[in-house]
């Protein structure tokens, strides 16, 4: 296949999804939707829609079809080797607490739900999409754990976050239930009712346009002037060193399969995570430079994420 077809076929993948997400740029730009209306986009994707894609993505597989140990070591050797490179950089950073704490989670925090899994889905089918939900079920407990105690420690502030409440987080997070509940059906090969299945193959239908116009909408391009600098070294962070090392790890380390690997790396290509933002806001952290990270990301992975698709035709 000659490059350039094979360039045209990477941009028909990762075109569309970026288009959709600038179409919710100018939606909200033109006031057709209001802020609220942009909050309400984003739980109806994370509370419904997501997690009915991940139970009907884990069901049509049998667990051993899409589990694989390696792909844990890679996931978590890679966050852990990002994290704690970012620490020891930000011994050299001169800025404060919160703007350090807000610089190692949005270099971490991964829009693998949003982003990866339409991508993930068009570049390599439905069993990509299936080990896609199970990384993301593996990963958002570390998501959740890792971010608050950052932004805790960082911001130091006197309030604790109990135990009892950091667990209940976990338990009700709907993209938990619905990845624990597709492992089970999956594991025991407990048969969806047809009802159901048509019921939540619907929502699950509209919970990519969803999710990417929940995106767009949420840019505010007057935050990024006054923070590209570091917001330039987050992205360098999320979208250079973060897909390297998960590539370096399951290809040298690690030895996965093609298929699995080109998968991980595809998810931690994404850009920051629009819950990172979020959990930010209310932790009291810098939130106006994870808004910045989270356009800037947001653009340059539409290269990046090309980048990686074209180079795997290679390998």
């Amino acid at each position: 296949m000659k490059f350039s077809s094979m360039f045209l076929e990477v941009i028909s993948i990762t075109a569309p999804i970026f288009i959709v997400i600038a179409v919710g740029f100018l939606i909200k730009k033109k006031n057709i939707i209001s802020e609220e209306g942009v909050s309400l986009l984003n739980k109806l994707a994370y509370n419904i829609g997501l997690p009915s894609l991940i139970f009907l993505s884990i069901t049509n597989y049998s667990l051993s079809d899409i589990f694989n140990v390696q792909i844990v070591k890679v996931i978590y050797l890679t966050y852990a080797l990002l994290i704690l490179l970012t620490i020891l950089i930000n011994f050299a950073v001169k800025r404060s607490g919160k703007t350090k704490g807000a610089i190692i989670v949005a270099s971490f925090r991964c829009n693998m739900a949003f982003v990866g899994f339409p991508i993930v889905l068009t570049a390599y089918g439905d069993l990509a999409l299936a080990k896609a939900s199970l990384i993301v079920a593996l990963l958002v407990p570390i998501n959740i754990i890792v971010t608050i105690i950052i932004f805790k420690f960082y911001n130091r502030r006197e309030e604790s976050t109990g135990a009892g409440r950091l667990l209940l987080s976990f338990v009700k997070d709907p993209m938990i239930i619905g990845a624990v509940s597709g492992i089970l059906f999956s594991y025991f090969q407990v048969p969806v009712p047809e009802v159901f299945h048509s019921s939540l193959d619907i929502i699950s239908g509209m919970t990519v346009a969803i999710a990417l116009f929940s995106i767009g909408a949420s840019f505010k391009f007057v935050h990024i002037k006054n923070d590209f600098k570091i917001v330039s070294y987050i992205s360098f962070n999320k979208l250079i060193l973060l897909p390297a090392a998960a590539f370096i790890l399951s290809t040298f380390v690690f030895k996965v399969e093609t298929f699995d690997r080109n998968v991980m790396v595809v998810l931690f290509a994404t850009p920051l995570a629009v819950a990172a933002y979020i959990m930010a806001k209310e932790l009291r952290s810098n939130h106006q430079l994870l808004a910045s990270a989270l356009i800037l990301t947001t653009v340059v992975s539409a290269l990046m994420i090309s980048a990686w698709l074209l180079l795997f035709k290679f390998l």
